[in-house]
């Protein structure tokens, strides 16, 4: 006999449906809330789409990069002049700017890590009450 794989994936479908409908998600169904909630968030702040989904990637990349280039579009004569100041004065520059720019990445990097483990424990206990709240349906129901 051969299975009907229609009705099979019919039912596993109606029963993870059931599950979420009483508050059991799986850790997939948690991170796509999450991740939809992020780019909730980034669309909602108007931040640059592009930034959007550097943001969301694994690494860090986004953040404040002290190894900055010097760079001038200015062509000929004047534009080498220009690079070439640029490059003098770097060091000197580098010297104020470098710790403010360090300490502000950090900052990034603890505001960001705070943004998503506000947005993972919000999602979190709302995902809980959804959950609390059939239990206590279910009990009514069994009055």
């Amino acid at each position: 006999m051969i299975p009907d794989v229609a009705k099979l994936v019919e039912d596993v479908r109606q029963e993870v449906d059931a599950r979420r409908d009483r508050g059991e998600f799986t850790p997939e169904d948690i991170e796509f809330l999450l991740a939809q909630r992020l780019r909730a968030y980034v669309a909602d702040a108007r931040i640059d789409p592009a930034l959007g989904l550097r943001l969301q990637h694994e690494s860090h990349d986004w953040n404040i990069d002290t190894g900055y280039v010097i760079r001038s579009h200015k062509p000929g004569l004047a534009g080498s002049a220009i690079r070439l100041a640029k490059r003098i004065v770097r060091p000197a520059v580098r010297l104020y700017t470098d710790h403010v720019l360090n300490r502000q990445a950090q900052i990034n990097l603890v505001v960001w890590h705070f943004l998503l483990d506000s947005i993972r424990r919000t999602a979190l206990l709302e995902l809980e009450v959804k959950q609390l709240r059939h239990d206590i349906d279910s009990i009514k129901r069994g009055r």
